[in-house]
């Protein structure tokens, strides 16, 4: 069972007591209830500044740390520590680990294989496709996909997951109560449903400031033997997510994309600078030791052709570029409600993709 004061320490964090400064105060101390109850003098010693421990003494008067645990359990809130066997092993070896990780769902075994994916916010349709299709692929080979529940490239990932029956992480810049989207809260628990999990290094109810994900970057990657890079700007948080997997000497994969789009610059950047460049779920596979094997929707659409005249001719005009129902139904001369009929029953075959907006692909 956690110590109510180790608990109680995180929801210093922010202000002071991060995971660098706690392994500091816990070597000069010795547990966590000593530090709960140190004087000044003796949180200075293991590292707090004078104005810090005065706050922290201050703070620490108005709180209850068997409290704070109570209110944790009732809110179905799971926790587990460095100290715990379940803790991710991956993560456990940064030099900057969360000492509590709160969470819903399940947590990964320690044989499972994970890979972070990240990218932009304001992912192109490019690079949602390529998130989405890549995390799928992933996915159906039994790897966990762990991402930030963000807009763009992370809800892309998280969703594809979920979609192919897969595990997947999420890990936020705030507390788990601390959501206040629909949408993320629908996918989050799609995603503990499915058997993954949601976790955080912060309170239940603490909100999400920017200097939060950052932080949470480095669990992203931690967690994961390697992190996959979809599209990045110039200058964005993705791209801090795949320094912190180079600090801990883990692999680094990039998309490439158009040397004209603002989203690019920083996946081109990484590809350029020695990181593994994606164009298959394969590349990333073989690079992790995992043998690729095709579904056997996949084996049947490359050996077997379809067995309509009107799909065969569809499949022809299909790649990976979307196109639209009315668009094909003019290339094939065919009705559009033909055209519909035969690409529902192409995509259950495995043959054609529908990508939103009446658009398919293979």
């Amino acid at each position: 069972m956690i110590s109510p004061y180790r608990l109680a320490l995180t929801y210093f964090n922010d202000l002071a007591i991060g995971p660098v400064r706690h392994a500091s105060l816990l070597e000069v101390l010795g547990s966590d209830e000593n530090i709960w109850r140190a004087s000044a003098d003796e949180l200075q010693s293991g590292g707090l500044t004078r104005d810090m421990a005065i706050k922290f003494i201050e703070w620490r008067a108005t709180q209850d740390p068997q409290a704070l645990l109570d209110d944790t359990l009732k809110r179905g809130i799971s926790l587990v520590t460095l100290d715990d066997p379940e803790y991710p092993q991956l993560l456990r070896a940064i030099h900057d680990a969360p000492y509590v990780l709160y969470y819903r769902g399940t947590l990964p075994p320690a044989d499972a294989l994970l890979v972070g994916v990240v990218g932009s916010r304001r992912a192109t349709d490019y690079g949602l496709r390529v998130a989405a299709d890549l995390s799928e692929k992933l996915a159906r080979h039994h790897l966990v996909i762990v991402s930030g529940l963000a807009w763009g490239i992370d809800e892309a990932a998280h969703k594809a997951t979920v979609k192919a029956n897969g595990k997947t992480i999420a890990v936020l810049g705030c507390g788990l109560d601390a959501n206040d989207s629909y949408r993320k809260i629908q996918l989050a628990e799609e995603i503990v449903s499915k058997g993954g999990a949601i976790i955080s290094e912060y309170p239940p109810e603490m909100p999400s400031y920017t200097h939060h994900f950052p932080i949470r970057n480095r669990i992203i990657s931690g967690m994961s033997k390697g992190t996959l890079v979809v599209e990045a700007a110039e200058k964005s948080g993705s791209l801090i997510t795949a320094r912190a997997a180079l600090m801990e000497n883990r692999e680094v994969f990039a998309v490439p994309g158009s040397i004209h789009s603002p989203t690019s610059v920083g996946t081109n950047r990484l590809c350029r600078d020695g990181a593994h460049v994606v164009t298959s779920a394969e590349d990333i596979l073989n690079v992790l030791g995992v043998t690729p094997r095709e579904t056997a929707n996949e084996a049947r659409a490359t050996m077997i052709p379809p067995a309509t005249p009107e799909a065969r001719a569809i499949l022809e005009l299909l790649n990976h570029e979307p196109k639209h129902i009315d668009d094909l139904a003019i290339a094939v001369a065919l009705p559009s409600h033909t055209v519909g009929g035969t690409l529902t029953i192409m995509e259950i075959e495995g043959y054609a993709r529908h990508v939103g907006g009446g658009n398919y692909t293979r």
